[in-house]
């Protein structure tokens, strides 16, 4: 077994682990597929206050090693990889949920045994580049099921990511009226070609006088934002309607970067604010979206690359951020 280990200081070490005999109860899997993320990218870098070295990446395909009647499992099933861990109680009783990544290895390796709980098979007619952005969704969905929107609502997002391109198309399928916003023309194209009908530049567009004209003058019931560098987050006060609500959404509850905000227009406006940075309750939800084909990834993954390439990809992400939409790592 190769596992790679981000040592803090923009590097990894590489291991070779003997194949030991497997734990009761867990299975042994292959890794196929890994989508590593800016927050996998700040492990690396060493920003975040955690025990290193530690493998990243908590967004993974893989394949079952071993036959496992027991679970129904038969050797070669693909399935998806639940990132998230929940702890044993502490000394208060209360639990701690980790995520793999940040408080445990993650899925930077090629082989990893997990819990049965961990471990759900491929819905009927998935494929594997549909199937490693299962989080991402269950993400999406928390962040608009905080918002409890109603048909015909506008939702002004903010940031060009992949997660808002989710959030946009599911907004779509709550019958809401996605208004995307980004200074990156890729994230824009690709939110028009999978059926968002407003989009908004802002490096060249009056983002505030576009969302007032598309909203009849109302501005926007709700805001997302995706915490994210050089995405401001000024926009929450100016395109939310009085007594609107504003999300400000991740890929880690761990990594966010620094966001200063105004908090006093948020006040005087009247608008509540959340934050979201997982989806351990919309999992499930997450794979009956993908099962029904509500979410679209066509034109979205930009760069592939093999298991060995992997230290350079991390290289590359954290010298040009933006560079990909969606780099994968095929193990």
């Amino acid at each position: 077994m190769r596992i790679l280990k981000a040592t803090g200081n923009r590097g990894f070490e590489v291991l070779d682990i003997p194949a030991t005999e497997e734990e009761n109860g867990l299975v042994k899997l292959k890794i196929e597929t890994i989508f590593p993320t800016m927050s996998d990218v700040a492990v690396y870098e060493g920003k975040l206050e955690i025990n290193y070295p530690v493998a990243p990446c908590r967004l993974a395909t893989a394949v079952v090693s071993e036959d496992r009647p027991e679970y129904g499992l038969k050797r070669g099933s693909k399935v998806l990889l639940n990132p998230y861990i929940l702890n044993s109680a502490d000394e208060d009783g209360y639990t701690e949920l980790g995520v793999y990544g940040i408080n445990d290895d993650g899925f930077l390796r090629n082989f990893i045994s997990l819990p049965i709980d961990n471990i759900i098979p491929f819905p009927e007619d998935v494929k594997e580049d549909e199937a490693v952005f299962v989080d991402v969704i269950a993400i999406a969905l928390n962040a608009l099921n905080k918002l409890d929107v109603q048909k015909g609502d506008y939702i002004a997002i903010l940031g060009g990511s992949v997660l808002n391109l989710v959030i946009a198309q599911l907004a779509l399928y709550y019958q809401a009226i996605p208004i995307l916003v980004s200074s990156d023309d890729r994230y824009l194209e690709l939110a028009d070609s999978h059926g968002v009908y407003y989009t908004i530049n802002d490096s060249r567009d009056n983002v505030q006088r576009r969302v007032l004209d598309i909203t009849g003058g109302r501005m926007a019931d709700h805001t997302i934002i995706h915490a994210l560098p050089g995405v401001s987050p000024n926009y929450i006060s100016l395109l939310t309607a009085i007594s609107g609500n504003c999300v400000m959404v991740g890929l880690s509850s761990t990594y966010f970067p620094r966001m200063d905000v105004d908090l006093a227009q948020i006040a005087k406006k009247n608008l509540t604010f959340s934050g979201v940075a997982r989806g351990d309750k919309e999992f499930t939800s997450a794979v009956n979206v993908l099962a029904q084909k509500l979410v679209k990834f066509d034109g979205v993954i930009d760069k592939k690359i093999s298991f060995e390439e992997a230290p350079a990809l991390f290289k590359e992400m954290s010298e040009e951020p933006q560079r990909y939409v969606c780099a994968l790592i095929n193990v």
